[in-house]
């Protein structure tokens, strides 16, 4: 099976050790995410930036390209984003979109030469400049939803798992099985319960309805301290600070409409079923009837963290340069907290109004946990050449994704923190990153720009692909001033469960969505050196 992230959506989910790990293990890479970001410019050339400088997006891609500027300048930067879900999920296709605007980079750099009377200012250390800058490096702002007739599996399924694991009648399960009425324990198998629901021909089709809409908002960014010198029109350095900041809210609605098994197929299926006992009305009453099962999850985290990086640029000749970039771990302190609840609603057949009620308690499905967690170093190695009308530059950059690394703040739960960091090892990988980008001249005020961004694969065993193709332009107005404009689009492709069930048990596949999304960026940068 392939699989692109977990969203789970029912409180027992959140009380049971495993699924928190599968929570954390997402949470973990989505809040590693983000791009260098920075100007219009940069972006059209798809971020390609390692080896260039003279840009406001040195003082977040590679410090070292600060030591190129021979005087201040300041720049703002806008973003619009559409982003589009294409879904498939059991042969319904659906589309989802939602759109934000946003600042995306402010910048300053200040130009400080150093001046030595009857010196040569060609050699030794030329200037030592500094930038400061605010950059938005990932918004989470999305609606994505799928929806179709499930013929393999029920997400009840999920839940007598969870019943059957040890501890799973303690706590939420308890309120779950002696209240809900939708689980029976197995006869001949003490200890493992199963759901009395039933695939065939639900409003004349075989299989579940069942709907997951999943709306996040929130942004991650970063605000820059940097420092680049120049060393004879050879050699630049550079050194960053940053520090991070980002809030991410989650809030999914999973629905399934269903059957309950009739008394004869249960009495196949469990013979000794005490939901098959006349006397017993309570249960009796909820074989063969219609169902309707709600699943909200709502997540609410926030953090910040800090970060440095190191880079240097070396000009081979005058028109062909390398440079390096070593990004350490963002090392990021979390809080999050999140709310559950599950809520299940009977009927009779051909009857609109339920004859029955239930829903998970407050308690159950509330957590709150504190955490820190490091993101993965980045290495970035690029390479650039100048031409008498333009350029041409290409970075690759290394991601260990397998690096990062959680830990309970509190230090209360070592267990958790031992298994997290395990499964971030059993599931995630080190990924090549490769982006190039080129610089047209069309004249003393115009140029047009394009670019292409790879991003590898963070997953060991899961599906995707992730690719950016970005064009721009840029006008030189007079006095200093510039404006840059670049249209870029992103798409991944990925497949994602609404949840999993024990597929040996049951004899069948967890479910599959497969998703295409689709962002659109339209980005305006307006800038001024003085």
């Amino acid at each position: 099976m392939t699989i692109k992230k977990l969203l789970f959506g029912t409180a027992f989910l959140i009380g049971a050790a495993g699924t928190a790990q599968a929570q954390y293990t997402k949470d973990v890479l989505l809040f590693s995410q983000g791009d260098n970001g920075g100007t219009a410019r940069f972006k059209a050339m798809g971020n390609a930036s390692t080896a260039l400088g003279g840009d406001i997006s040195s003082i977040t891609s590679n410090p070292a390209g600060l030591g190129y500027f021979n005087q201040s300048d300041i720049s703002v930067t806008g973003r619009y984003l559409n982003n589009k879900n294409k879904t498939d999920y059991f042969g319904q296709n659906t589309n989802s979109s939602k759109n934000n605007f946003n600042l995306d980079n402010a910048g300053i750099v200040f130009h400080l030469p150093t001046y030595r009377n009857g010196g040569n200012l060609e050699k030794g250390w030329l200037n030592f400049n500094v930038g400061i800058a605010y950059n938005r490096n990932y918004v989470y702002n999305n609606l994505l939803e799928y929806k179709g007739v499930n013929n393999t599996s029920s997400i009840t399924d999920a839940y007598s798992d969870r019943l059957s694991a040890p501890g799973g009648l303690s706590g939420w399960g308890q309120e779950v099985y002696g209240n809900s009425l939708l689980f029976d324990e197995e006869t001949d198998n003490k200890g493992r319960y199963f759901p009395i629901t039933d695939f065939d021909n639900f409003n004349g089709k075989d299989g579940f309805d069942q709907v997951n809409s999943i709306l996040e908002k929130g942004s991650k960014s970063e605000s820059v301290l940097s420092f680049g010198a120049n060393y004879s029109n050879k050699l630049y350095l550079g050194a960053a600070l940053g520090f991070t900041a980002f809030s991410y809210d989650n809030s999914s609605w999973f629905t399934e409409y269903g059957r309950t098994l009739s008394t004869e197929k249960l009495a196949k299926r469990n013979p000794g079923s005490t939901f098959l006992d006349p006397k017993n009305v309570k249960k009796n009453e909820m074989l063969g009837k219609d169902y309707e099962l709600f699943d909200d999850y709502v997540q609410a985290t926030d953090g910040t963290g800090v970060d440095f990086k190191l880079g240097v640029i070396y000009k081979f000749t005058p028109t062909f340069s390398m440079g390096f970039t070593a990004k350490s771990p963002t090392f990021m302190s979390i809080r999050d907290e999140s709310y559950s609840n599950s809520e299940f609603r009977y009927f009779k057949r051909e009857e609109d109004t339920s004859f029955k009620e239930y829903r998970t308690s407050d308690d159950a499905g509330h957590s709150y946990l504190e955490y820190n967690m490091n993101t993965p170093y980045k290495l970035s190695l690029g390479a650039s050449q100048v031409f008498s009308r333009g350029l041409i530059t290409a970075d690759v950059e290394w991601v260990d994704y397998s690096a990062m690394r959680f830990k309970d703040a509190g230090s209360y739960n070592k267990t958790l923190e031992k298994e997290m960091n395990q499964k971030i090892k059993d599931s995630y990988q080190g990924a090549l990153n490769a982006r190039i980008g080129g610089e047209v001249l069309f004249d003393n005020v115009f140029s047009g720009r394009a670019g292409f961004n790879y991003s590898g694969n963070p997953y060991k065993n899961a599906d995707y692909t992730n690719y950016t193709a970005s064009l721009g332009i840029g006008a030189k107005l007079g006095r200093g001033m510039y404006i840059d404009l670049t249209g870029a689009y992103n798409a991944i492709n990925y497949k994602e469960s609404p949840y999993l069930i024990n597929e040996q048990y049951f004899d069948n596949m967890s479910p599959v969505a497969d998703i295409k999304n689709q962002r659109t960026n339209v980005v305006l940068t307006i800038g001024s050196k003085f």
